[in-house]
């Protein structure tokens, strides 16, 4: 695993004896920190004990709605200047501690994890790694890593990847999580009523689970209006929740209109390719579609929930049956894999002969 590294691993944490254990020990198999800091905010069962078992060091810190605040506490009693967070939902599966020693040595740099999101294999970078003489968490909600000095924040992809279970339906609707969310950037609105990070993120919670998809859309055009920096990785999976929130709305010609405002800038996504076919697919432009699911096979990303592969292909075939391109579509099908609606798109197709 190589030698400590001088970074230490810090946590917030309030009643996550289910996913504790199971986060901590994919730490220590993957990487040797120095040292493991949790910042308790109330837990009632074994959340402490758990900590204490896997060697952290715990401090209690009393819930305030303000998740920067948590986070910060923890850092505070960190002895190391490099601090990474991972959430007690989550796992770490994977990390290259030769580059993340050469990564260190740029006090200024923020580093991006990759995370995985169990729910649709999505996966996003998420600024996790940074160095406390020069950076904080700010906002009480979908807080982010800040520059104390003001200059301009500079991420770099840190040799990570992570995996998120806390948003599954067995998980989120036990613990309330989507509707704490809303509480709190709706107390964080009304003092930026117009701030595009926290529209989307308020966006998200609507969005996610199909909780209210008409107010999604609202709250991320309201969010785009503003015209934020489409370099930002958060304004990207904006456009895409915004995407596949006016598709499931039936808003078809509105989505279209906004595949013209961004294909430019994000037409090297395999992600937003795909997202403009299943656009242009819902507008019945099918042989636009076909092409750009086509551009989508093989791409040189990452990529979890099958969209360079067999999701591309699925729809590919969709799209041939309903053309009347049978042969062709069982082609496509049959490059699927084992993925299951394909399964049964042949079993039907076969059945029709």
């Amino acid at each position: 695993m190589g030698h400590i590294l001088p970074i230490s691993l810090c946590m917030i944490a309030k009643n996550e004896e289910s996913f504790l254990d199971t986060a901590l020990k994919s730490v220590k198999a993957v990487l040797n920190f120095d040292e493991i800091i949790i910042a308790d905010t109330g837990s009632t069962d074994r959340t402490k004990d758990i900590a204490l078992e896997n060697g952290a060091k715990v401090f209690d810190f009393e819930w305030c709605d303000d998740f920067s605040a948590a986070r910060n506490f923890a850092v505070e009693n960190a002895k190391n200047d490099w601090v990474f967070f991972l959430d007690a939902d989550e796992e770490m599966i994977s990390a290259k501690t030769d580059e993340l020693e050469a990564f260190i040595k740029d006090a200024r740099a923020v580093g991006a994890v990759t995370r995985i999101e169990l729910t649709d294999k999505s996966n996003s970078p998420e600024s996790r790694l940074y160095n406390k003489k020069h950076h904080r968490y700010t906002g009480i909600i979908h807080e982010q890593i800040t520059p104390i000095d003001g200059r301009k924040k500079v991420i770099k992809a840190a040799p990570i990847h992570i995996v998120h279970h806390g948003y599954l339906p067995e998980f989120k609707s036990a613990k309330g999580k989507l509707e704490r969310n809303e509480r709190l950037l709706k107390k964080e609105l009304s003092e930026n009523p117009s701030d595009p990070y926290l529209l989307y993120q308020l966006g998200k919670c609507y969005f996610d689970g199909n909780r209210n998809l008409p107010q999604a859309c609202k709250c991320f055009e309201k969010a785009l209006s503003s015209s934020p920096d489409f370099r930002l990785e958060y304004v990207y999976n904006l456009v895409e929740c915004y995407g596949y929130a006016l598709i499931n709305t039936k808003q078809y010609e509105k989505a279209l209109k906004l595949l013209e405002r961004y294909y430019d800038h994000y037409e090297r996504k395999a992600q937003f390719r795909f997202l403009s076919a299943h656009i242009l697919q819902n507008n019945g432009m099918l042989v636009e579609a076909v092409e750009l699911y086509e551009s989508c096979i093989g791409a040189d990303t990452i990529d979890y929930s099958g969209i360079t592969s067999y999701l591309s292909y699925y729809n590919m075939g969709v799209i041939l049956e309903c053309v009347d391109m049978t042969e062709d579509a069982i082609t496509m099908y049959k490059n699927c894999g084992d993925y299951q609606p394909a399964m049964e798109r042949l079993k039907q197709l076969a059945n029709n002969k």
